[in-house]
């Protein structure tokens, strides 16, 4: 196991720095909403167009992967703690920081971005926060959602417990295999998303995405316990990969094709083409980059130094604190005349290397690492 952690940590690393490049990513043209925004959208330019893309690829994936690696250890986690520890720890990690996030950080950071010169602090609280007319989980829906799924986690095995063991080994998923859940994961969400289209959902859960994250969610439980990391077959990587590459293309071209340069976009949700294309996208390109990552990272990033070690130490306060950084440096840039592509560039550094340096001052709290 040891020689896993190395890799898993410096891809979880991969995936933190990704979001923080995501939101800002919304900040400066991509589709979405974020809590500052500094570009008009109202009309497409190449920049929009391409961090569009950029998102839309990074969505398909990335917190599906991250849902996967959080499961990937979660049998060894509740083996060697039992049920109440195991619980008690998840809402340590869990519970603390969204409470956190939910009453201070994410409050604190609209207010900061829309509200700090038109009503005091208190105000603000007064009327969105002590009142809950408004949620403040954002990027925190992961800690939610994680909690939740550890709760159903700890179900499944004390009823699995009431039943006599069967030990089997489950292979590696066939291409066929994983085409099928593709196919069958791709329809779920397009049916949810007539209800949820994605960007909405209660608690907000964006549940047009979770048919993929509960895929992923028991695929890292299964892979673990089957070694599925250790024998990703070479062939069948291949195909996903040049899949998922030649799969990026056909969103953009399929939403020009139906009108989307005329302003036809509607591929959130319902019944309509834009929405079952951008549905059945979705899973080919997951599966693609994720076999891809997962390969690579063990492969070539199989390594751990003092500075690797620092990045894994702080990713997931990063995590937690990168809104009102990259809201700040938003602002700091707000009058600038620079191009919305150079602004997004130098903001996504910025905000990754402060919210690092941040993120390690925080853990120098007291008990401070016990909770993050």
């Amino acid at each position: 196991m040891n020689l896993r952690i190395g890799y898993i940590d410096n891809l979880r690393v991969f995936l933190t720095i990704l979001v923080v490049v995501f939101h800002t990513s919304i900040a400066y043209g991509a589709a979405g909403s974020w809590i500052l925004e500094d570009v008009d959208k109202s009309e497409f330019n190449g920049t929009i167009v391409l961090l569009t893309i950029f998102t839309a690829v990074c969505q398909s994936f990335f917190m599906g992967l991250f849902f996967f690696i959080s499961s990937y250890f979660i049998s060894i986690s509740y083996e060697r703690k039992g049920a109440i520890r195991f619980i008690r720890d998840r809402f340590v990690r869990l519970g603390i920081p969204l409470l956190i996030y939910y009453f201070l950080i994410g409050p604190m950071t609209v207010w900061f971005a829309h509200f700090r010169s038109t009503q005091t602090v208190a105000e603000f609280y007064n009327a969105n926060v002590w009142s809950f007319r408004e949620t403040f989980f954002g990027p925190a829906w992961f800690l939610e959602a994680s909690i939740y799924f550890a709760l159903l986690y700890v179900l499944f095995r004390i009823i699995v417990k009431s039943k006599p063991e069967i030990k089997r080994t489950i292979s590696f998923p066939t291409g066929k295999t994983l085409f099928g859940l593709a196919i069958v994961t791709g329809f779920i969400a397009f049916v949810v998303r007539f209800v949820y289209p994605t960007g909405e959902g209660p608690l907000e859960l964006q549940l047009g995405y979770f048919p993929s994250y509960i895929l992923l969610f028991i695929a890292g439980i299964v892979a673990q316990r089957n070694n599925w990391l250790e024998e990703i077959p070479q062939k069948l990587l291949n195909i996903w990969k040049w899949s998922a590459i030649c799969m990026i293309p056909v969103l953009p071209l399929g939403l020009i094709l139906t009108g989307g340069l005329d302003g036809n976009i509607n591929f959130n949700g319902g019944f309509n083409v834009q929405a079952f294309l951008y549905a059945m996208w979705e899973p080919f390109v997951c599966f693609g980059i994720i076999l891809s990552l997962l390969n690579w990272f063990r492969l070539r990033m199989n390594t751990i130094n003092v500075f690797t070690k620092w990045l894994s130490n702080n990713a997931y306060t990063v995590y937690l604190i990168h809104p009102p950084i990259i809201v700040g440096w938003t602002i700091a840039f707000h009058g600038n005349t620079l191009p919305a592509a150079i602004k997004w560039i130098i903001v996504s550094i910025l905000s990754v290397v402060i919210c690092f340096i941040v993120a390690s001052l925080i853990r120098l709290l007291p008990y401070a690492k016990r909770v993050i």
